[in-house]
C-alpha cells in the first residue's frame, strides 16, 4: 500500500473536531460537579436519603470526567501520530509513515471505545438522577 500525503492530511481536520466535542463534555460534567459539590455542601443533611443519591451522581460524574480525560489524552496523542506521519511522508520515509498512520487509527479505535465507555457512565448516570421518580410512582 502506497501512503500520500492527502490520505493522512485528511485526518487532519478531523482529529481536532474531535478534541473539541470531548473537551466540550469535559467542561460540562465539571461545571456539574462544581454544582452539584456546592449543592451538597451548602443544603443537604448528610443522613438525608437525598444526600446518599447526590454522592452517588459526583462519583458517577468523576468517572465520566476520567473516561473523557482519557478520551482526550488518546485523541491528542493520535492527533500527534498524524502529524508525524505527514512530517515522515513529506521526508520520504514510506515505512515509518505506514506505522504511524497505523498507529492513528489504533489511536482513534481506543478513543471511540472509550467514548462508548463514557457514555455507558452517563446512561447510568441519568438513570440514577432520574431514580427518584421511579420510587414516587
Amino acid at each position: 500500500m502506497i501512503l500520500d500525503l492527502t490520505t493522512a492530511a485528511l485526518m487532519l481536520p478531523a482529529i481536532p473536531f474531535l478534541m473539541m466535542a470531548f473537551g466540550a463534555r469535559f467542561t460540562v460534567v465539571s461545571e456539574l460537579i462544581r454544582k452539584l459539590h456546592d449543592e451538597y455542601a451548602s443544603d443537604i443533611d448528610a443522613s438525608d436519603v437525598r444526600a446518599t443519591r447526590m454522592l452517588e451522581e459526583i462519583s458517577a460524574l468523576k468517572k465520566r470526567l476520567l473516561m473523557i480525560q482519557i478520551t482526550l489524552i488518546i485523541t491528542s496523542l493520535s492527533f500527534l501520530a498524524n502529524l508525524l506521519t505527514v512530517f515522515t511522508l513529506y521526508m520520504g520515509n514510506q515505512h515509518v509513515s505506514k506505522w504511524l498512520f497505523g498507529v492513528v487509527l489504533g489511536l482513534l479505535i481506543l478513543a471511540i471505545i472509550s467514548f462508548i465507555v463514557e457514555v455507558g457512565i452517563a446512561a447510568k448516570s441519568l438513570n440514577l438522577h432520574l431514580s427518584d421518580l421511579d420510587s414516587n410512582e
